[in-house]
């Protein structure tokens, strides 16, 4: 039982060395580096058992994505607009 409460503990000191590593890599405009932090945290979260997974920190950017996805399918591009007469 020891065992489990060390590597859980490891778990959660990686998903948070993780978390903050994400963070500051896309506040540096390091987008790749920010995948690759919070893919670290997604893997840590699934070794943990199901009633100790936590919440996705980062879901409110993904929903800021699918946002803007949504506003750019409704939308024409610039580029396109000038065509229409063509």
């Amino acid at each position: 039982m020891e065992d489990l409460n060390r590597t859980q503990l490891l778990i959660r000191e990686q998903m948070n060395d993780a978390v903050i590593k994400a963070w500051e890599a896309l506040s540096g405009y390091k987008f790749w580096m920010f995948g690759y932090h919070a893919g670290r945290w997604v893997n840590y979260n699934r070794l943990l058992a199901a009633p100790d997974r936590q919440p996705n920190p980062f879901r409110s950017v993904v929903m800021v994505a699918r946002e803007k996805i949504d506003t750019a399918e409704s939308q024409p591009l610039a580029a396109d607009q000038g065509r229409k007469g063509i």
